[in-house]
């Protein structure tokens, strides 16, 4: 992990996530990215991520079924956003529930614990789509990405 994430992340809740995007992308050849920043540069998280996604190639996987999770801990702002792959298969109502799971956690600051939680939700229905094949190839590192410096 990352010195700079420690800054926005605490070193436990870095690695419950990772190890939560790791089983995830065990049963589904979805991808799972998570983006972790203090502030939300703009102030818009949708936009925000909007950007990142590009940005951090998110689409660029096969299946057009790569999902990012942002948040901003400082600012408390957060989005998810899935490609067109994965948000035709489970429309807007899956993501206001992760969302909605996430903001309970926030709300006690347990960011590791809401991220970790999404993630896991996610993956559970994205492998319903998108089951991990033999040949599955691993198309977006697992790591937490951050902007802070």
């Amino acid at each position: 992990m990352s010195g700079r994430l420690d800054k926005v992340l605490h070193p436990s809740d870095q690695e419950k996530i990772v190890d939560a995007i790791r089983a995830a992308e065990r049963v589904t050849a979805g991808e799972l990215k998570v983006h972790v920043e203090a502030r939300c540069a703009g102030g818009d998280a949708y936009k925000r991520a909007a950007d990142l996604f590009g940005r951090l190639g998110l689409t660029k996987t096969k299946d057009r079924n790569a999902v990012l999770i942002y948040v901003a801990t400082r600012d408390r702002k957060f989005s998810i956003l899935g490609d067109t792959g994965i948000h035709e298969e489970v429309g807007a109502a899956f993501w206001a529930e992760a969302v909605q799971r996430m903001k309970v956690a926030f709300a006690r600051g347990a960011f590791g614990e809401g991220i970790a939680g999404a993630v896991q939700s996610i993956g559970q229905r994205m492998a319903k789509k998108f089951p991990r094949k033999p040949d599955d190839v691993n198309e977006i590192d697992n790591e937490i990405t951050t902007d802070d410096t």
